[in-house]
């Protein structure tokens, strides 16, 4: 960690001294400020959430084929305080922390292009499940339907992709290579375990610390091809696993104390796309090995590995007299399963979303997920409504109900309704 943020200092400053007997560069400062109230309507939560986000960046044009990215971010969330049953105290990177965003430099030519340093990478474009987005470490507390913008975390990459055009035929080859992983932040172990642990049990997670950088390596790479409105890509990925399992630490009468460990495992799928009539059809399939799933057996808390087949298929409709939608199947299945996991053999789910463009920016949305193994349901829907040129005012909720054993139901304590402030500048 120490490494990482000292090379990022570097060549933060090397660029900003280079400004300065730099004439000809083009340079833009700009950011945006975020804020969010919300007010929870379970009896569980009567406190009032919030959230915050900034970043304050700075771009570089060096010339046509240079270019330099630098991010500094800030975010506050109470979420994992609100939801926590326990008397431990949280780390205060839970409420509150200052990082780097994405910092790269970037070179490019007429039929390839690098990038080098901390960013994000985006592998799939499925609205709501996503399988394929397993590059970028996320913020797991954001909600199902968040911009999935919001949530994706930095990642130290050497990012390299070359392109190839012959006819009707186009596409793309891409390299990554990561010499140090990172990991997704996460809700309260409590919401994914559901009622496996006793009631009133205080558990307390040690988190798991980024890695010294190349101690752990990851790379894969992803070939893209485009031929008569057909888009293909298939792509694999071997990586230390972004969500976590837990090992016991210690454990009384009325604690456990538990440990994240991210084991090391390997995903490889395709994804395709067709427009039709101004339909857009899309699916992923993606296959991810050795995954570790926490269970329980005799109160003791233990994990087994297994294999995952994970598919999403959508279509996108085109816009019908200001109306757009958007309809959504995902599956994820294990190869094998044990009494009392952390998660079903096999999960399924249905979103439905409705959206209506009022102009000038303004638009409500509406979105539905159904999950069928065992019956959840969750809403949202909220109206996005520009105050100006440069601030936007959300208002809206979001709702999950169902099944005492559904996953949506685990969710059901951050049911709440939502305003939101974003404001844009440019200095």
């Amino acid at each position: 960690m120490i490494q990482s943020k000292f090379t990022s200092v570097i060549l933060l400053g090397l660029l900003s001294s280079a400004n300065l007997y730099a004439e000809n560069w083009q340079y833009k400062t700009r950011g945006y400020m975020f804020a969010r109230l919300s007010s929870y309507t379970t009896e569980k939560s009567r406190n009032y959430g919030q959230q915050a986000r900034a970043q304050f960046e700075q771009t570089t044009d060096f010339g046509s084929s240079f270019y330099a990215l630098n991010q500094l971010r800030w975010t506050s969330n109470s979420i994992n305080a609100d939801l926590n049953t326990g008397t431990s105290t949280l780390p205060k990177k839970d409420s509150f922390e200052t990082y780097l965003g994405e910092n790269y430099l970037k070179y490019k030519s007429d039929n390839w292009v690098i990038q080098l340093g901390y960013q994000e990478v985006v592998w799939g474009e499925a609205f709501g499940f996503n399988y394929a987005d397993v590059i970028s470490p996320k913020d797991l507390r954001e909600t199902l339907y968040s911009d999935a913008s919001d949530a994706r975390l930095p990642l130290m990459l050497f990012n390299g992709k070359t392109f190839f055009s012959s006819g009707d035929l186009s596409g793309s080859l891409q390299f990554l290579y990561s010499p140090e992983p990172r990991f997704s932040k996460t809700l309260p172990i409590e919401v994914y375990a559901g009622n496996l642990f006793n009631s009133g049990l205080i558990l307390n997670v040690e988190k798991a610390q980024t890695p010294i950088m190349f101690k752990h390596t990851e790379m894969g790479g992803k070939f893209s091809a485009s031929y008569s409105g057909l888009d293909l890509s298939l792509f694999g990925f071997s990586y230390l696993d972004r969500d976590a399992h837990y090992v016991l630490n210690s454990a009384t009468l009325a604690a456990v104390n538990l440990k994240e460990v991210h084991s090391h495992i390997k995903m490889g799928g395709l994804s395709l796309a067709k427009t039709i009539s101004d339909f857009v059809l899309r699916t992923d399939i993606v296959i991810t090995k050795d995954k570790i799933i926490n269970y329980i057996e005799n109160s003791q808390l233990k994990n087994f590995t297994t294999d995952a087949l994970n598919a999403v298929a959508s279509i996108d409709s085109p816009t019908y007299d200001t109306y757009s939608g958007v309809l959504v199947f995902a599956k994820s299945s294990l190869k094998d399963i044990l009494p009392n996991a952390f998660r079903e053999k096999n999960e399924e789910y249905m979103i439905a979303k409705i959206n209506k463009d009022f102009g000038s920016d303004k638009s409500w949305e509406f979105s539905y997920t159904h999950e069928f193994e065992h019956t959840g349901h969750s809403i949202q829907t909220y109206l996005n409504w520009p105050i100006n040129s440069t601030t936007d005012l959300k208002l809206g909720g979001q709702f999950y109900f169902g099944d005492e054993t559904s996953n949506l139901n685990k969710f059901k304590n951050i049911s709440s309704v939502f305003c939101s402030l974003k404001n844009y500048f440019q200095l």
